[in-house]
């Protein structure tokens, strides 16, 4: 019979607290199961009514217990009746079997094991708060995630920094307030080498996006991060980007190591005429075929094309011109690559791998500390200047995560050679933090990066406000998000949000007999779900309680204190490079030197005004030539000491056939 398949053969004489009532209990409807033990634990309801409730239930009397259901719900207590309308809710959420199933959850045992694995959160039980399973919830694999909050949420304090703090593999996080440099950067080092871009800040690593062009493609490349896409019209975007393209590439062939930057692309730009003019005739004397075209493109564009195209690329140029960018991009700190971040990573890996060991820090047999080789990458801005930086920022983020992408197949082809390393060896992927995501304006190279690189040993997790900021920057904001495999949303304070969110989760059936939201748009905006987050990954719907703050976690804090006690604060930053003065602005009648290989030779022969406004001639000074191939010499060999550095050694101790025990964690 019907009712009996819905709520079993239940016993009439079962009373409270005897076998045959738990059995018939087990045996309910899951949303009935939790309306009897609502009714059961409500102190305002008399026991007369909950034995007529139960009575009815016992028959099998559904619109009986609902009839009762009525006519007690406003002599309930406000929490009662708010339980008793969200009853068999949590049916509708994900199992413990299905995560564990899926590997969000991971048992204790194996977790040392995973290394790639990042916290989420945990489930929201009553109880102790570990079981033999652990209720901590985690990502592990390919993938990348979206975490969608409001400004104030705490999507740092709760999800970015306790990752940084407890995430061993390689990490570029933008940092809009520095907090997560304050918070993390010591930890980080135990786990690798540390960089910090920060043009506020004199101790800022420095970071030369022309360093890192060797190809008219990369140069292409650079110029679309340069350029923040602005009008609707994208002929305009798009010669900019032609001619920003073209500059770059000609500075890099035309000008001595110390100008091939991007100060110096900027002084072309804020050329006079004769200059434009110069420049022009030696893109079409140069033995590059683009170069050439180049020069009869600019030569052919009317006055004021070329003048409002200038006029857009200086306009956007403009934060290069800053001293603080200057100081920080005019050269690069050893080893501030995606290559070489990646190198001195993989070495770790394989090494540990072919050894039979688990990668990264550990404590040695004398009680200090073996550093990893996982560098961490910190792009500090304050947040009301993110909006004056994202020309930079874009440049940063976006070469490293194109170069990532690059190198990452070319370690795979390496390792792939080496003969007694194992197939399914343990790894970590380089994580991009990318905070505030939007504000760095449509970036086509993160697009492009979530759809193919699952597979390539790279991660991003991204971070917006809210959906409508995410929709405004990217028209394709959908399939964004479809190609993170996790979500997690949280406190949204727009509708919008809040109804995607419940439209994802669906219906249920109600305990009235009609269906309603799993999670109303406004539940999910109210009190219910302050302290929790909705995950939705691997085709699972997941209610998961956030983490406290870090600022609030005693176990955190406590984890923390006895590593810095055991292994100290003190962060491994690699020696400032030497920056060299900013070139003086360039003279009205300065001209462009042609080499004599057909203009790809340096500009080191450029004519300097003197003092009585006349220009000498030093071409034919035996004296000055000398002089001046003697400062070549001195540049060249400054820019070799400044970009070549060995990987930090990857050897481990001899004695070390295990990792040995590791530090604290912060598992409660």
């Amino acid at each position: 019979m019907v009712f009996g398949k819905l709520f079993g053969k239940a016993r009439k004489d079962g009373a409270p607290g005897s076998n045959a009532y738990a059995a018939w209990l087990n045996s309910l409807d899951p949303m009935w199961r939790d309306a009897v033990q609502i009714i059961s634990s409500d102190s305002k309801l008399d026991e007369a009514f909950k034995n007529v409730f139960r009575h009815a239930l016992q028959n099998g009397n559904l619109e009986e217990a609902r009839a009762k259901l009525r006519e007690c719900l406003p002599f309930m207590t406000e929490g009662g009746q708010a339980r008793l309308q969200s009853a068999g809710q949590m049916e509708h959420w994900s199992s413990d079997q299905q995560l564990l199933d899926a590997g969000i959850i991971i048992p204790k045992a194996k977790r040392e094991f995973i290394i790639d694995k990042m916290r989420l959160g945990r489930l929201p039980v009553d109880g102790p708060e570990e079981d033999d399973l652990g209720i901590m919830l985690w990502f592990q694999g390919e993938g990348h995630l979206l975490t969608v909050a409001p400004t104030g949420a705490g999507k740092g304090q709760r999800f970015i920094l306790h990752n940084l703090l407890t995430y061993e593999g390689p990490v570029v996080v933008l940092d809009p307030k520095g907090e997560n440099y304050r918070e993390t950067a010591w930890r980080r080092s135990h786990f690798g080498q540390v960089f910090k871009w920060s043009p506020f800040e004199a101790d800022s690593d420095c970071y030369n996006p022309l360093d890192r062009v060797n190809s008219w493609d990369e140069a292409r490349l650079l110029a679309e991060l340069l350029i923040v896409p602005q009008s609707k019209e994208p002929f305009w975007d798009n010669a900019a980007k032609d001619l920003l393209t073209g500059l770059i590439f000609y500075v890099l062939r035309t000008r001595e190591p110390s100008r091939r930057n991007m100060r110096e692309v900027c002084r072309l730009l804020a050329g006079s005429k004769s200059d434009m003019a110069a420049m022009i005739e030696t893109l079409q004397n140069d033995g590059d075929e683009r170069l050439r075209e180049l020069g009869n493109v600019l030569e052919g564009q009317s006055e004021a094309l070329s003048a409002s195209i200038g006029t857009t690329l200086r306009t956007q140029l403009e934060i290069w011109r800053s001293e603080g960018v200057v100081n920080t991009t005019s050269t690069s700190t050893p080893d501030f690559s995606a290559d070489r971040i990646l190198d001195s990573d993989n070495s770790e890996l394989v090494y540990a791998a072919r050894g039979g060991a688990i990668p990264g820090c550990y404590e040695r047999d004398d009680g200090q500390l073996e550093r990893g080789l996982a560098a961490s990458v910190y792009l500090v801005i304050p947040p009301e200047k993110i909006g004056s930086y994202r020309s930079v920022l874009r440049v940063i983020l976006g070469q490293l995560l194109s170069g990532a992408i690059e190198h990452r197949g070319v370690i795979e082809a390496e390792n792939a050679e080496i003969d007694d390393l194992p197939i399914d060896y343990p790894r970590w992927p380089i994580t991009f933090f990318f905070d505030e995501l939007p504000q760095l304006g449509y970036m086509r190279l993160i697009e492009d990066a979530v759809a193919i690189t699952r597979s390539y040993g790279i991660r991003l997790w991204l971070f917006t406000q809210d959906l409508a900021q995410l929709k405004e920057v990217y028209p394709k904001w959908e399939s964004l998000i479809a190609n993170c495999r996790s979500q997690v949303f949280f406190r949204p304070n727009d509708l919008g949000t809040a109804e995607h969110i419940a439209m994802r989760l669906g219906r249920r059936k109600d305990i009235w007999g009609g269906d309603d939201w799993v999670a109303t748009p406004q539940q999910l905006m109210g009190p219910d779900f302050r302290e929790d987050c909705v995950i939705f990954q691997d085709g699972l719907s997941v209610r998961a309680r956030m983490f406290n703050p870090l600022y609030a976690d005693q176990n955190a804090q406590t984890a923390m204190g006895s590593l810095k006690a055991s292994y100290g604060t003190d962060v491994l930053r690699a020696q400032r490079p030497d920056v060299p003065p900013p070139e003086p602005e360039p003279e009205e009648d300065e001209t462009f030197a042609t080499g004599d290989n057909g203009g790809a030779g340096l500009a080191a022969s450029q004519k300097e005004p003197s003092p009585d406004g006349e220009t000498d001639d030093l071409s034919d000074d035996p004296e000055y030539q000398a002089e001046l191939a003697a400062l070549q010499a001195r540049m060249r060999a400054r820019k070799a000491d400044t970009t070549i550095k060995p990987s930090e050694s990857s050897a481990k101790s001899s004695d070390a056939d295990k990792r040995p025990p590791t530090p604290p964690d912060f598992d409660n």
